[in-house]
């Protein structure tokens, strides 16, 4: 019988790949929905370039602000994530910090970038630990 608690011994489950891409289309939905608002009702520095515009930043920050903030409140997740029954935790269960929903929310496309070679060269199974979850120390669980 051991006396210290792992985070291997946690009762919650992990949340399934596709469980979890449902919950970001959805937050991807919403996202897209209100920068085609701002775009609609703004005038644009540059109405020839389509993805080089000064705008394009404020989006930026818009989606990181978006993702870290609501990842790291008493809430723990995204509206997609929580419509999906999803929360984003520390390994020890506990709430995230601002700087690890931050790596969280930077690494998401080095994990498609992992996921896609992974899948060119049919090396396995697909981890429920996505590869921005193992470096900001978090994991996606059901509620």
């Amino acid at each position: 019988m051991r006396a210290f608690y792992t985070p291997s011994e946690s009762k919650e489950e992990l949340a399934s790949l596709e469980t979890r891409l449902v919950a970001f289309a959805l937050d991807v939905l919403l996202l897209l929905t209100l920068v085609g608002l701002a775009d609609f009702l703004t005038f644009s520095s540059d109405e020839a370039a389509i993805l080089l515009k000064p705008e394009r930043l404020l989006h930026l920050l818009l989606g990181w602000l978006y993702f870290a903030g609501t990842e790291t409140c008493s809430c723990q997740g995204t509206l997609g994530k929580h419509l999906m029954r999803l929360r984003v935790t520390s390994v020890s269960g506990g709430r995230i910090s601002f700087r690890a929903a931050s790596i969280r929310y930077f690494a998401k496309p080095l994990t498609l970038v992992v996921l896609l070679l992974r899948f060119l060269t049919d090396s396995g199974h697909i981890s429920r630990t996505t590869f921005h979850d193992k470096l900001a120390k978090t994991k996606v669980v059901l509620q």
